[in-house]
């Protein structure tokens, strides 16, 4: 019997997302083993979103982390996470959302992103009126063309507004560097290096004026490997704890275990060679060209021939059948928005299945 298959899966409807807690153990093991300090790692949590994971991570050792919403900031919070930040900007209502937030998890500090004057006025007059103080990290836009502000002159003018902006903490630098994913490592490494440069320089500018510490915190799952030989740079790998098909295709340097996977069934034979499975948009991340959305571990021949919101259409080799009902299990090529699809996971221990957990920051608000 391979590693995911489930017995006695009659009672189990599908399309279910399945978990292994020993390969999720197994995965942090192998991502402490990869930096010098475990003080340089702060895990960003959207890919998992429970507060299960979250303990496991703690119980390593890892009390620092990243999320991308409210509630996964607040359910970090729950857990007694020394810091939080919220990689995102905050404007609208959010900002009054993380002063609420920060007013009822006093343990935790929380900080988020700050990449243009008007974001920093505005934290500013909100935690004027709150009387509290916000913990800011500048963004920095070193290629992805996401959000940040790009180095240096523009971003040096940022940093010293909001240094000088009242109820802002200056903590320091944040990179994302998505934009780099070459399958090959040595051209990833070269193209992180150069992106890094003007940052490196920007801290140097920070540290020289502002005699205080300054944190820079960098990257994503694809540049987690280059960043973690750098000194004083924390990292932020996410895809970790679950792996998924697309990682382990262009990241082949990184030997982590796929932790999570989908069961679906056989629902229809709708024609020669066509099996049509319970696996649609609602199931399984579906960006990306249609042979990138699942790996059928156990048929890897198949092909997608279609996909739609309840449906996976594939096409099998001459003379393979599978009966109507039959399971069949998938690995998702991303594993990330796969999550956000299931209020909950089956937990699954020597083939059985042991219990389940929340997905608890899957909702855009838990309390908060």
């Amino acid at each position: 019997m391979d590693w995911y298959e489930i017995k006695d899966v009659e009672a189990i409807d599908s399309p279910v997302l399945a978990v292994y807690p020993k390969r999720v153990k197994s995965n942090i093991g192998r991502l402490k083993s990869m930096v010098k300090e475990v003080s340089q790692l702060q895990p960003h949590i959207k890919t998992v979103k429970c507060l299960e994971v979250v303990k496991m991570l703690m119980d390593a050792g890892i009390d620092k982390f990243k999320c991308a919403t409210i509630a996964e900031a607040e359910m970090l919070g729950m857990a007694g996470a020394k810091e939080v930040l919220i990689a995102y900007p905050m404007v609208g209502p959010k900002v009054d959302r993380m002063i609420k937030l920060m007013l009822v998890y006093q343990d935790t500090e929380f900080s988020c992103l700050v990449d243009c004057p008007e974001q920093a006025r505005h934290l500013s007059a909100h935690t004027y009126q709150a009387d509290v103080y916000l913990r800011v990290f500048m963004d920095l836009n070193v290629g992805t063309d996401r959000t940040g502000v790009r180095p240096l002159a523009e971003a040096k003018e940022l940093y010293d507004y909001c240094k000088a902006t009242s109820h802002l903490i200056t903590m320091g630098l944040h990179i994302y560097d998505g934009h780099i994913r070459h399958q090959d490592f040595e051209q990833r490494k070269e193209a992180c290096q150069a992106a890094f440069a003007p940052v490196e320089t920007l801290a140097k500018w920070a540290r020289e004026k502002y005699p205080v510490e300054l944190k820079v915190i960098a990257g994503g799952s694809p540049t987690f490997p280059v960043h973690a030989e750098r000194e004083a740079v924390t990292c932020s790998p996410g895809t970790f704890a679950y792996w998924d098909k697309g990682y382990q295709e262009s990241l082949p340097e990184q030997s982590f275990d796929f932790a999570a996977v989908l069961m679906t069934r056989v629902i229809s034979r709708p024609g020669k060679n066509l099996l049509c499975l319970d696996l649609g948009y609602k199931s399984v991340a579906s960006e990306g060209p249609l042979e990138k959305r699942v790996w059928f571990p156990e048929y890897p021949s198949w092909a997608m021939v279609s996909h739609s919101e309840e449906h996976l259409v594939v096409k099998v080799p001459e003379g393979e059948v599978l009966p109507v009902g039959n399971v069949v299990y998938a690995i998702p090529y991303h594993i990330c928005p796969t999550v956000a699809m299931y209020d909950k996971v089956l937990t699954v221990e020597n083939n059985k299945v042991a219990g389940e957990w929340k997905t608890l920051a899957r909702k855009r608000r838990i309390n908060i």
